[in-house]
């Protein structure tokens, strides 16, 4: 499944890219200067690491996520033996402050922080055996402090994102629920009664499941709103909602509201008995719907089934018209009843 972009896990993708990448031009810029500008030691040693650098990429080159982390512990350990050859001097060191930064990014502000505190800690334990040969007090000091404060803001700011995404995730997943939901009842929408009936076609016919689609319409509604007004019509809207929500409550059940008075449901039955039964038990629950304490009437509803199923292929339209076309049955019959498909 593709990583969406800006997500954390995209985010300690692009990071891991970044730290192959990184890893092997570095190892081999390197290496190369040292051939012509340092000591052979120095040299060979650079040559040694851009070896298991490349030993780790063929071994591991099927599994990326093994490669990255198995690269990241590596360029720990590189570090380790750098500074060794070069005897904690010509800045080797420094290469530390990069490299806490990765492990942090790569690994997230918890469990990187501790990554990094570990390497950190014994990078300081390795440079005091040092001191007073190669490096002095002061230097060690210094360093210790650069690299403490480091550390700390590479958490900083690995937890300031962190928490900047979170909460843009938060407002994302709201406004595409908004666009999805009816801001009156709660159900989905039309728009997303659109963009799922194929895909819900599609699934239950390669499952070899029957699909059921309901079109219901509340009868005489456009009476009842000019009679009582329209915050009385919402009010029945958001009962008879309710009243959907509570009978439809398996995983694979999907409510819409289509507009106005007309809703769809959009469910699973292991036979069309049980499919005409559940819509059955719906239009009996709908009796008196009270929408406002002063005002009492009895609302119906009409409804359209059309069971869908899998030896058929058919389209969104097919499936919708054919649905619509039952619903507009059940009103010319008299309304108050349910059309099922033959």
């Amino acid at each position: 499944m593709e990583k969406e972009v800006g997500s954390h896990s995209y985010r300690r993708e692009v990071t891991g890219n970044f730290v192959i990448l990184f890893s092997f031009a570095i190892l081999f810029l390197l290496t190369l200067s040292n051939f012509f500008y340092s000591s052979r030691t120095v040299f060979y040693a650079n040559l040694a690491l851009l070896t298991g650098l490349c030993l780790i990429f063929i071994l591991f080159r099927h599994h990326k996520r093994l490669v990255i982390h198995s690269i990241a512990h590596f360029m720990a350990g590189g570090i380790f033996v750098i500074v060794y050859v070069n005897q904690a001097q010509d800045y080797t060191p420094i290469w530390s402050f990069l490299y806490m930064y990765l492990i942090i990014s790569l690994y997230g502000h918890k469990k990187g922080l501790i990554i990094a505190s570990v390497f950190l800690i014994c990078l300081l334990f390795f440079l005091f055996s040092w001191v007073g040969q190669t490096v002095t007090t002061l230097e060690f000091i210094r360093f210790s402090f650069v690299a403490i404060f480091t550390l700390f803001f590479a958490y900083l700011a690995e937890l300031l994102i962190s928490i900047t995404f979170e909460e843009f995730y938060k407002t994302k997943s709201m406004l595409e629920k908004m666009t999805i939901t009816d801001e009156l009842t709660g159900l989905h929408n039309r728009r997303h009664f659109n963009d799922i009936l194929s895909d819900k076609i599609n699934s239950a016919r390669r499952s070899n499941e029957m699909l059921a689609l309901a079109i219901i319409d509340v009868d005489h509604f456009k009476k009842y709103n000019d009679t009582y007004g329209h915050p009385a019509g919402d009010q029945v809207l958001i009962a008879l909602a309710n009243l959907y929500k509570e009978t439809m409550k398996r995983s694979d059940d999907v409510l819409f509201r289509l507009g106005g008075e007309e809703f769809a449901l959009l469910y699973k039955p292991k036979g069309e008995a049980e499919a005409i039964d559940l819509l059955e038990q719906i239009r009996e629950s709908v009796e008196a719907v009270v929408s406002d304490e002063k005002v009492q009437s009895t609302i119906t509803i009409s409804a359209g089934l059309y069971i869908i199923k899998p030896q058929k292929a058919q389209s969104f339209e097919q499936v919708y018209k054919s649905a619509d076309e039952l619903l507009y049955q059940a009103k010319e019959l008299g309304r108050n009843r349910v059309v099922a498909s033959p």
